[in-house]
Order: C-alpha cells, then sequence, then structure tokens
C-alpha cells in the first residue's frame, strides 16, 4: 500500500517533467521577425493607399500609380486666371500596359465646389474626334498631361476639388484640394532718413512749379 502511494507522486513528476520542458523551449522561441518595409510597402501599394515622394498614388489597377499636382498650388485671386493641371500615369509593374480609348480624347479634368457642383470641365472647350486610340506604357515608364482650368467661378475664401480622371477607366482617378485666397498684403517699405550729406528736396516757391526728377 505505501509502495502505491510512492508511485503516485513519483508518475505525476514523470508526466509533469515534459511539459515544463515544453513550456520552456516555448517561452526561449524568438518572435518572429517583422516582415521588411519593402514587402510592407508593396502591399500597401496593391490596396492603393501608398504614396511616394512624387505624390503618386497607388490605383491597384494594372501596376498604375497616378499623381496629380496644380500650379501654383492655390488659386489667388483674381491673379490667377487659370490653374495649370499636370496627370502623370506611371507603370509600376513588369509588364507593358495599354489603354484604349473610344475617342481621341485621353483625360478629363473637373473643379468641383465643397458641394460637389461642377464649375469647370476641362472638355467642355476641347475638340475630339470619335477615332479609337490606345496609349501604351512600359515598366517604369510614365505619360504626363498638362492643361490649363480657368479660375473665373472661383470665390475667394473657398476650397475647390481639382478631380482628374481617364474617362474610360474609372480606376485612374485622383483628386486634390485647391483652395481660392487673396493676395498676400504688400508691405509699405519703410522712410528712411536722407543719407549723410545728401540736400532735402527742396520745396516749390509760392505761386511756383516744381519738378521732381526721378
Amino acid at each position: 500500500m505505501s509502495a502505491m502511494k510512492f508511485r503516485i507522486p513519483i508518475l505525476a513528476l514523470i508526466m509533469a517533467l515534459p511539459l515544463a520542458l515544453l513550456a520552456k523551449e516555448e517561452g526561449s522561441t524568438p518572435a518572429p521577425s517583422p516582415k521588411p518595409p519593402t514587402i510592407l510597402k508593396k502591399w500597401l501599394r496593391t490596396l492603393g493607399i501608398q504614396k511616394d515622394h512624387e505624390g503618386m498614388t497607388a490605383t491597384g489597377f494594372m501596376g498604375l500609380d497616378i499623381g496629380l499636382q496644380t500650379d501654383p498650388p492655390k488659386a489667388t485671386l483674381p491673379d490667377v486666371k487659370a490653374l495649370k493641371v499636370t496627370i502623370r500615369l506611371t507603370n509600376r509593374g513588369k509588364k507593358m500596359v495599354q489603354l484604349n480609348f473610344p475617342s481621341s480624347q485621353r483625360i478629363e479634368v473637373l473643379v468641383k465646389s465643397k458641394v460637389g457642383k461642377v464649375i469647370e470641365q476641362w472638355s467642355e472647350d476641347q475638340a475630339f474626334t470619335d477615332e479609337p486610340s490606345m496609349v501604351t506604357i512600359n515598366p517604369n515608364e510614365r505619360v504626363e498631361y498638362v492643361v490649363d482650368v480657368a479660375t473665373r467661378d472661383m470665390v475667394v475664401g473657398e476650397t475647390y476639388t481639382v478631380d482628374a480622371y481617364f474617362p474610360n477607366f474609372e480606376q485612374l482617378r485622383k483628386s486634390i484640394s485647391v483652395a481660392a485666397i487673396t493676395p498676400a498684403p504688400t508691405t509699405p517699405k519703410p522712410t528712411g532718413s536722407p543719407a549723410p550729406g545728401s540736400s532735402p528736396t527742396p520745396e516749390p516757391a509760392a505761386g511756383g512749379h516744381h519738378k521732381r526728377t526721378p
């Protein structure tokens, strides 16, 4: 009977020892190293939320990135009569990309108010043909389009959305905000004292005329 009492604790100890060693091995196992940043960047680019230093945004469509900018970045009214809009399409993939269009129109640019009303449409002042066309972009190459959109309907103090896209490909679209502002006030130059040794400008005599020489 006493021998049976000693066997039970020894058996329990023998069974617990491998579990303790297993727990120690699991606890000492180093955590897996994080994925390299390049992999994460590619993953974000696939989702279309990664931007690079050129302001390009991945579209997730055929390995193409799209970029958009205006010059100037803000519309200073009434001095700026038009915004120069630049649309860039870059092939980040490893294969050539061909984009087919039903007409000669490649791009469209809209200017919208804060409530979504279109106040300017670039294509309204353009002429296009109905002949099908195609754009080819090789790997690591890009195409660029530069157009002007008028600011005549913009109002100072409002912020507008410049929406650029390729009409036959809804995935290739990008928007940015542009504020309409007034010119910065000019600071008048301070009136300095006459230079040493210079004579003050004489005042005209009573009843006479004085001509200021530049």
